[in-house]
């Protein structure tokens, strides 16, 4: 009988150290995560308003949400230390692919670089 209750109180201290262990390295990816979530988020919009032949201030303000991801990118996936060399490289073409202001005509070859850009570093880094 001693055993047993020795065993279940083992098992749950276990279980309860390895809880903890896994909620820590979630919140440890976190920030780089919800940044690649809300990239995608408005690269789906972008996407959208470029199917619809449409620009607005919706539009306009995705694009602008995704140029202020992009530089910040190597600091959500690096944080104070300084990235990889191909990572930054991979940074930097996202940051180039990205035009400064919306142009409607050219939206869906914008798509295909952003696109382009984030597979790129999307293969090596997965």
């Amino acid at each position: 009988m001693r055993q047993a209750i020795l065993f279940v109180l083992g098992l749950s201290v276990g279980a309860i150290a390895a809880a903890n262990i896994v909620s820590t390295l979630r919140q440890r990816d976190a920030y780089p995560r919800g940044l690649m979530n809300v990239m995608q988020h408005d690269t789906g919009l972008l996407h959208d308003a470029a199917h619809a032949n449409r620009c607005d201030a919706a539009t306009q303000g995705a694009l602008e949400r995704l140029q202020g991801l992009a530089d910040d990118i190597e600091t959500a996936v690096y944080g104070t230390e300084p990235p990889d060399p191909p990572f930054a490289e991979y940074a930097q073409r996202l940051r180039a692919a990205i035009p400064p202001s919306l142009e409607c005509k050219r939206l869906p070859q914008t798509l295909d670089r952003v696109g382009a850009a984030c597979d790129a570093c999307h293969r090596q880094y997965r």
